[in-house]
């Protein structure tokens, strides 16, 4: 049955990947948001921009972006660039036509990174109101946001990807590593850990490596991963007011009662 349903759900996005009248120009991450829009459940925000922290900190530009649209004080800006608070986001995604360098593929783990670097924690202030957890993104995978890098086309060689996202891990901090690289129709690059091959970066012991097969369909695989990711990760909401921090160091003219020091409430000397 989930060979079956992995077969039509890869059929679905092959025939959304052709272009047809009055969408010629729809890019490949366009493609890829419907997509996922259609087979996730509908509490989550998905579109693109930009992710940030309380403290200020924004990520870079990301295709993909999966929030939790019931904790989401999602901001935009006039430019219709939209601002997500890292608190209430619980997946990214890069989307690549094809991937032929090492340049491109370390370009797009670096703006995935960017994304799981932020402080979900907000300095101590985050807490998951279901579990009253407190959000701790360095050591918690399931506080930690879910990253992916899926490929439409032309991909780097197996062997290399494997190698190349090896050496990623040995460079970088475990709490920014990239959950799935996907390749449609190629292979699936995850983590392995002691039950087996899993997302998992916290409790990993290798690089796991998956080639495609007629037998099971790497979207399908990729889509389970992705969907049993999300409805996991812990969220939490921020007042809006937590996230204008520039708010809070603005100056002004203060016009006071001069007589007394300190000056005198304004309640104190009104004559209304």
């Amino acid at each position: 049955m989930l060979t079956i349903a992995g077969k039509r759900m890869r059929e679905d996005l092959a025939q959304r990947m052709v272009p047809h009248p009055g969408e010629l120009g729809v890019g490949r991450e366009e493609i890829i948001r419907r997509f996922l829009r259609t087979y996730l459940s509908a509490r989550f925000d998905i579109s693109t921009g930009f992710v940030f922290d309380s403290q200020g900190n924004v990520s870079k530009q990301l295709d993909i972006i999966i929030a939790n649209a019931l904790v989401c004080p999602r901001f935009e800006t006039s430019g219709g660039n939209r601002f997500y608070p890292c608190e209430s986001v619980v997946a990214v995604g890069q989307v690549k036509s094809s991937l032929t360098s090492d340049a491109e593929l370390q370009s797009a783990l670096a703006n995935l990174e960017s994304v799981k670097d932020l402080d979900r924690s907000a300095n101590g202030r985050a807490f998951d109101a279901d579990r009253s957890e407190p959000i701790d993104h360095r050591n918690n995978h399931l506080h930690q946001i879910f990253t992916f890098l899926f490929v439409c086309g032309k991909a780097l060689k197996d062997s290399t990807i494997h190698t190349k996202i090896m050496e990623r891990v040995l460079e970088t901090a475990p709490h920014v590593w990239t959950n799935i690289v996907i390749a449609l129709d190629q292979y699936l690059v995850t983590f392995a850990c002691d039950d087996g091959v899993c997302p998992n970066p916290m409790h990993a012991r290798g690089v796991a490596l998956q080639r495609a097969s007629d037998e099971d369909g790497l979207l399908m695989r990729f889509y389970l991963y992705l969907g049993q990711a999300i409805e996991v990760t812990r969220v939490s909401g921020l007042p809006y007011w937590s996230y204008l921090s520039a708010a809070k160091s603005l100056t002004a003219e203060i016009h006071f009662d001069s007589r007394d020091y300190p000056p005198r409430y304004l309640s104190e000397i009104t004559t209304g």
